[in-house]
């Protein structure tokens, strides 16, 4: 009897999958190597629909879902030859039940299945990459009592295309974005000024570029040297030529950050390099996720809210609650806000009390 291996499978970059290792009568060469992906488990968000995997097998080869496991993540090919190369797009259901979700594919040697195979997992969390929930209902408008009007397009992925923003009949912004997921390069107009950020699965950037503008995360800093990490203090910012940088200013504490996790602000600081507005921040039970948009930017009105905070484009900035009171160092610096549900959590109304005056936005769907 000789003692002879299977190939050890390994993938291309760095994580290695393995085949199992047994005597046989006979000797072949069984095994895969991946070139992506480039691990054994993969995270994708609720709108995402599609992925591609790309292998290599020693043996003609078959894919399987695991047992118990429900359809949302398929496959284009699921069988394939000897000595040969195959890319294979995989597809994924929108994750709208509110969880988690995985799916297992286990590749094997059509010829020794037991000794040569490979397992690939995806997991689906239930959050879109903005932070809402893949349930979450697309807001088309916004109509506020004191003659604001908002209004909202977006793609099959629930990605927002457009944005209008007018009180009284004066436009205030005319946004309009384009995903191009050939090179992964968002596209943000508003108006003349045009900025552009690259993106990843979450279809989110880091940093919004423009000839003029710039927006984006940006650290905080302790006593000017020691960077405070993201999960306890960061600034999404707003540089344009010309004109004070805005900030604001987000103290967290220290709360998770992964993408189905519930984090809150404690504090917000908004303002230029010489007026800050320092805001300590009290949630109530509703859910900030049941929407498409972050509802929470109404409590700042149409002229001072932040759009792009408002298409959730930062989702770290993105609350989990609605937000029930903002409160400043003085009496005029107090905020109120009350919900109206809907039936499935999302906002019907939002009525915002501030600097003794109060405004109801209707929320349509």
């Amino acid at each position: 009897m000789k003692r002879l291996s299977s190939i050890i499978c390994m993938l291309a970059v760095s994580v290695a999958l393995l085949t199992s290792c047994l005597e046989t009568d006979d000797p072949y060469s069984a095994g895969f190597i991946f070139r992506k992906p480039a691990q054994a488990v993969n995270t994708v968000y609720a709108n995402n629909i599609v992925d591609s995997i790309i292998v290599f097998s020693y043996g003609n080869w078959t894919a399987g879902l695991s047992a118990g496991q429900s359809g949302w993540c398929t496959l284009d090919q699921n069988k394939g030859f000897a000595e040969s190369i195959s890319s294979i797009p995989v597809r994924f259901a929108q994750n709208t039940t509110d969880n988690y979700r995985t799916a297992t594919y286990t590749f094997r040697d059509a010829n020794h299945p037991n000794d040569s195979y490979a397992s690939v997992l995806y997991w689906q969390y239930a959050t879109r990459g903005d932070g809402s929930l893949g349930s979450a209902a697309d807001v088309r408008a916004i109509t506020g009592s004191d003659g604001s009007r908002f209004e909202f397009t977006y793609d099959e992925q629930h990605r927002p295309i457009s944005l209008n923003v007018s009180k009284e009949g004066i436009g205030l912004y005319n946004i309009t974005l384009r995903f191009n997921d050939g090179d992964s390069i968002l596209t943000v107009t508003n108006g003349m000024n045009t900025m552009r950020g690259s993106y990843g699965i979450d279809y989110q950037p880091n940093l919004l570029v423009g000839e003029t503008d710039t927006v984006g995360y940006y650290s905080q800093f302790y006593d000017g040297y020691y960077q405070a990490s993201a999960n306890y203090a960061f600034n999404v910012e707003h540089h344009s030529y010309g004109k004070p940088t805005k900030r604001y200013a987000i103290k967290l504490g220290g709360q998770s950050l992964l993408p189905d996790s519930l984090h809150n602000a404690d504090s917000l600081r908004i303002g230029t390099d010489h007026v800050v507005e320092s805001l300590k921040l009290v949630y109530s039970n509703a859910d900030n996720r049941r929407q498409s948009v972050d509802v929470n930017q109404l409590i700042f009105g149409s002229e001072e809210c932040d759009p792009y905070q408002l298409l959730s484009l930062f989702r770290y900035a993105r609350n989990s609650k609605i937000i029930s009171e903002a409160t400043g160092k003085d009496d005029d610096e107090r905020i109120t806000v009350s919900t109206t549900l809907n039936a499935d959590g999302s906002v019907s109304t939002l009525t915002v009390t501030r600097r003794g005056q109060q405004v109801v936005y209707t929320l349509d769907y």
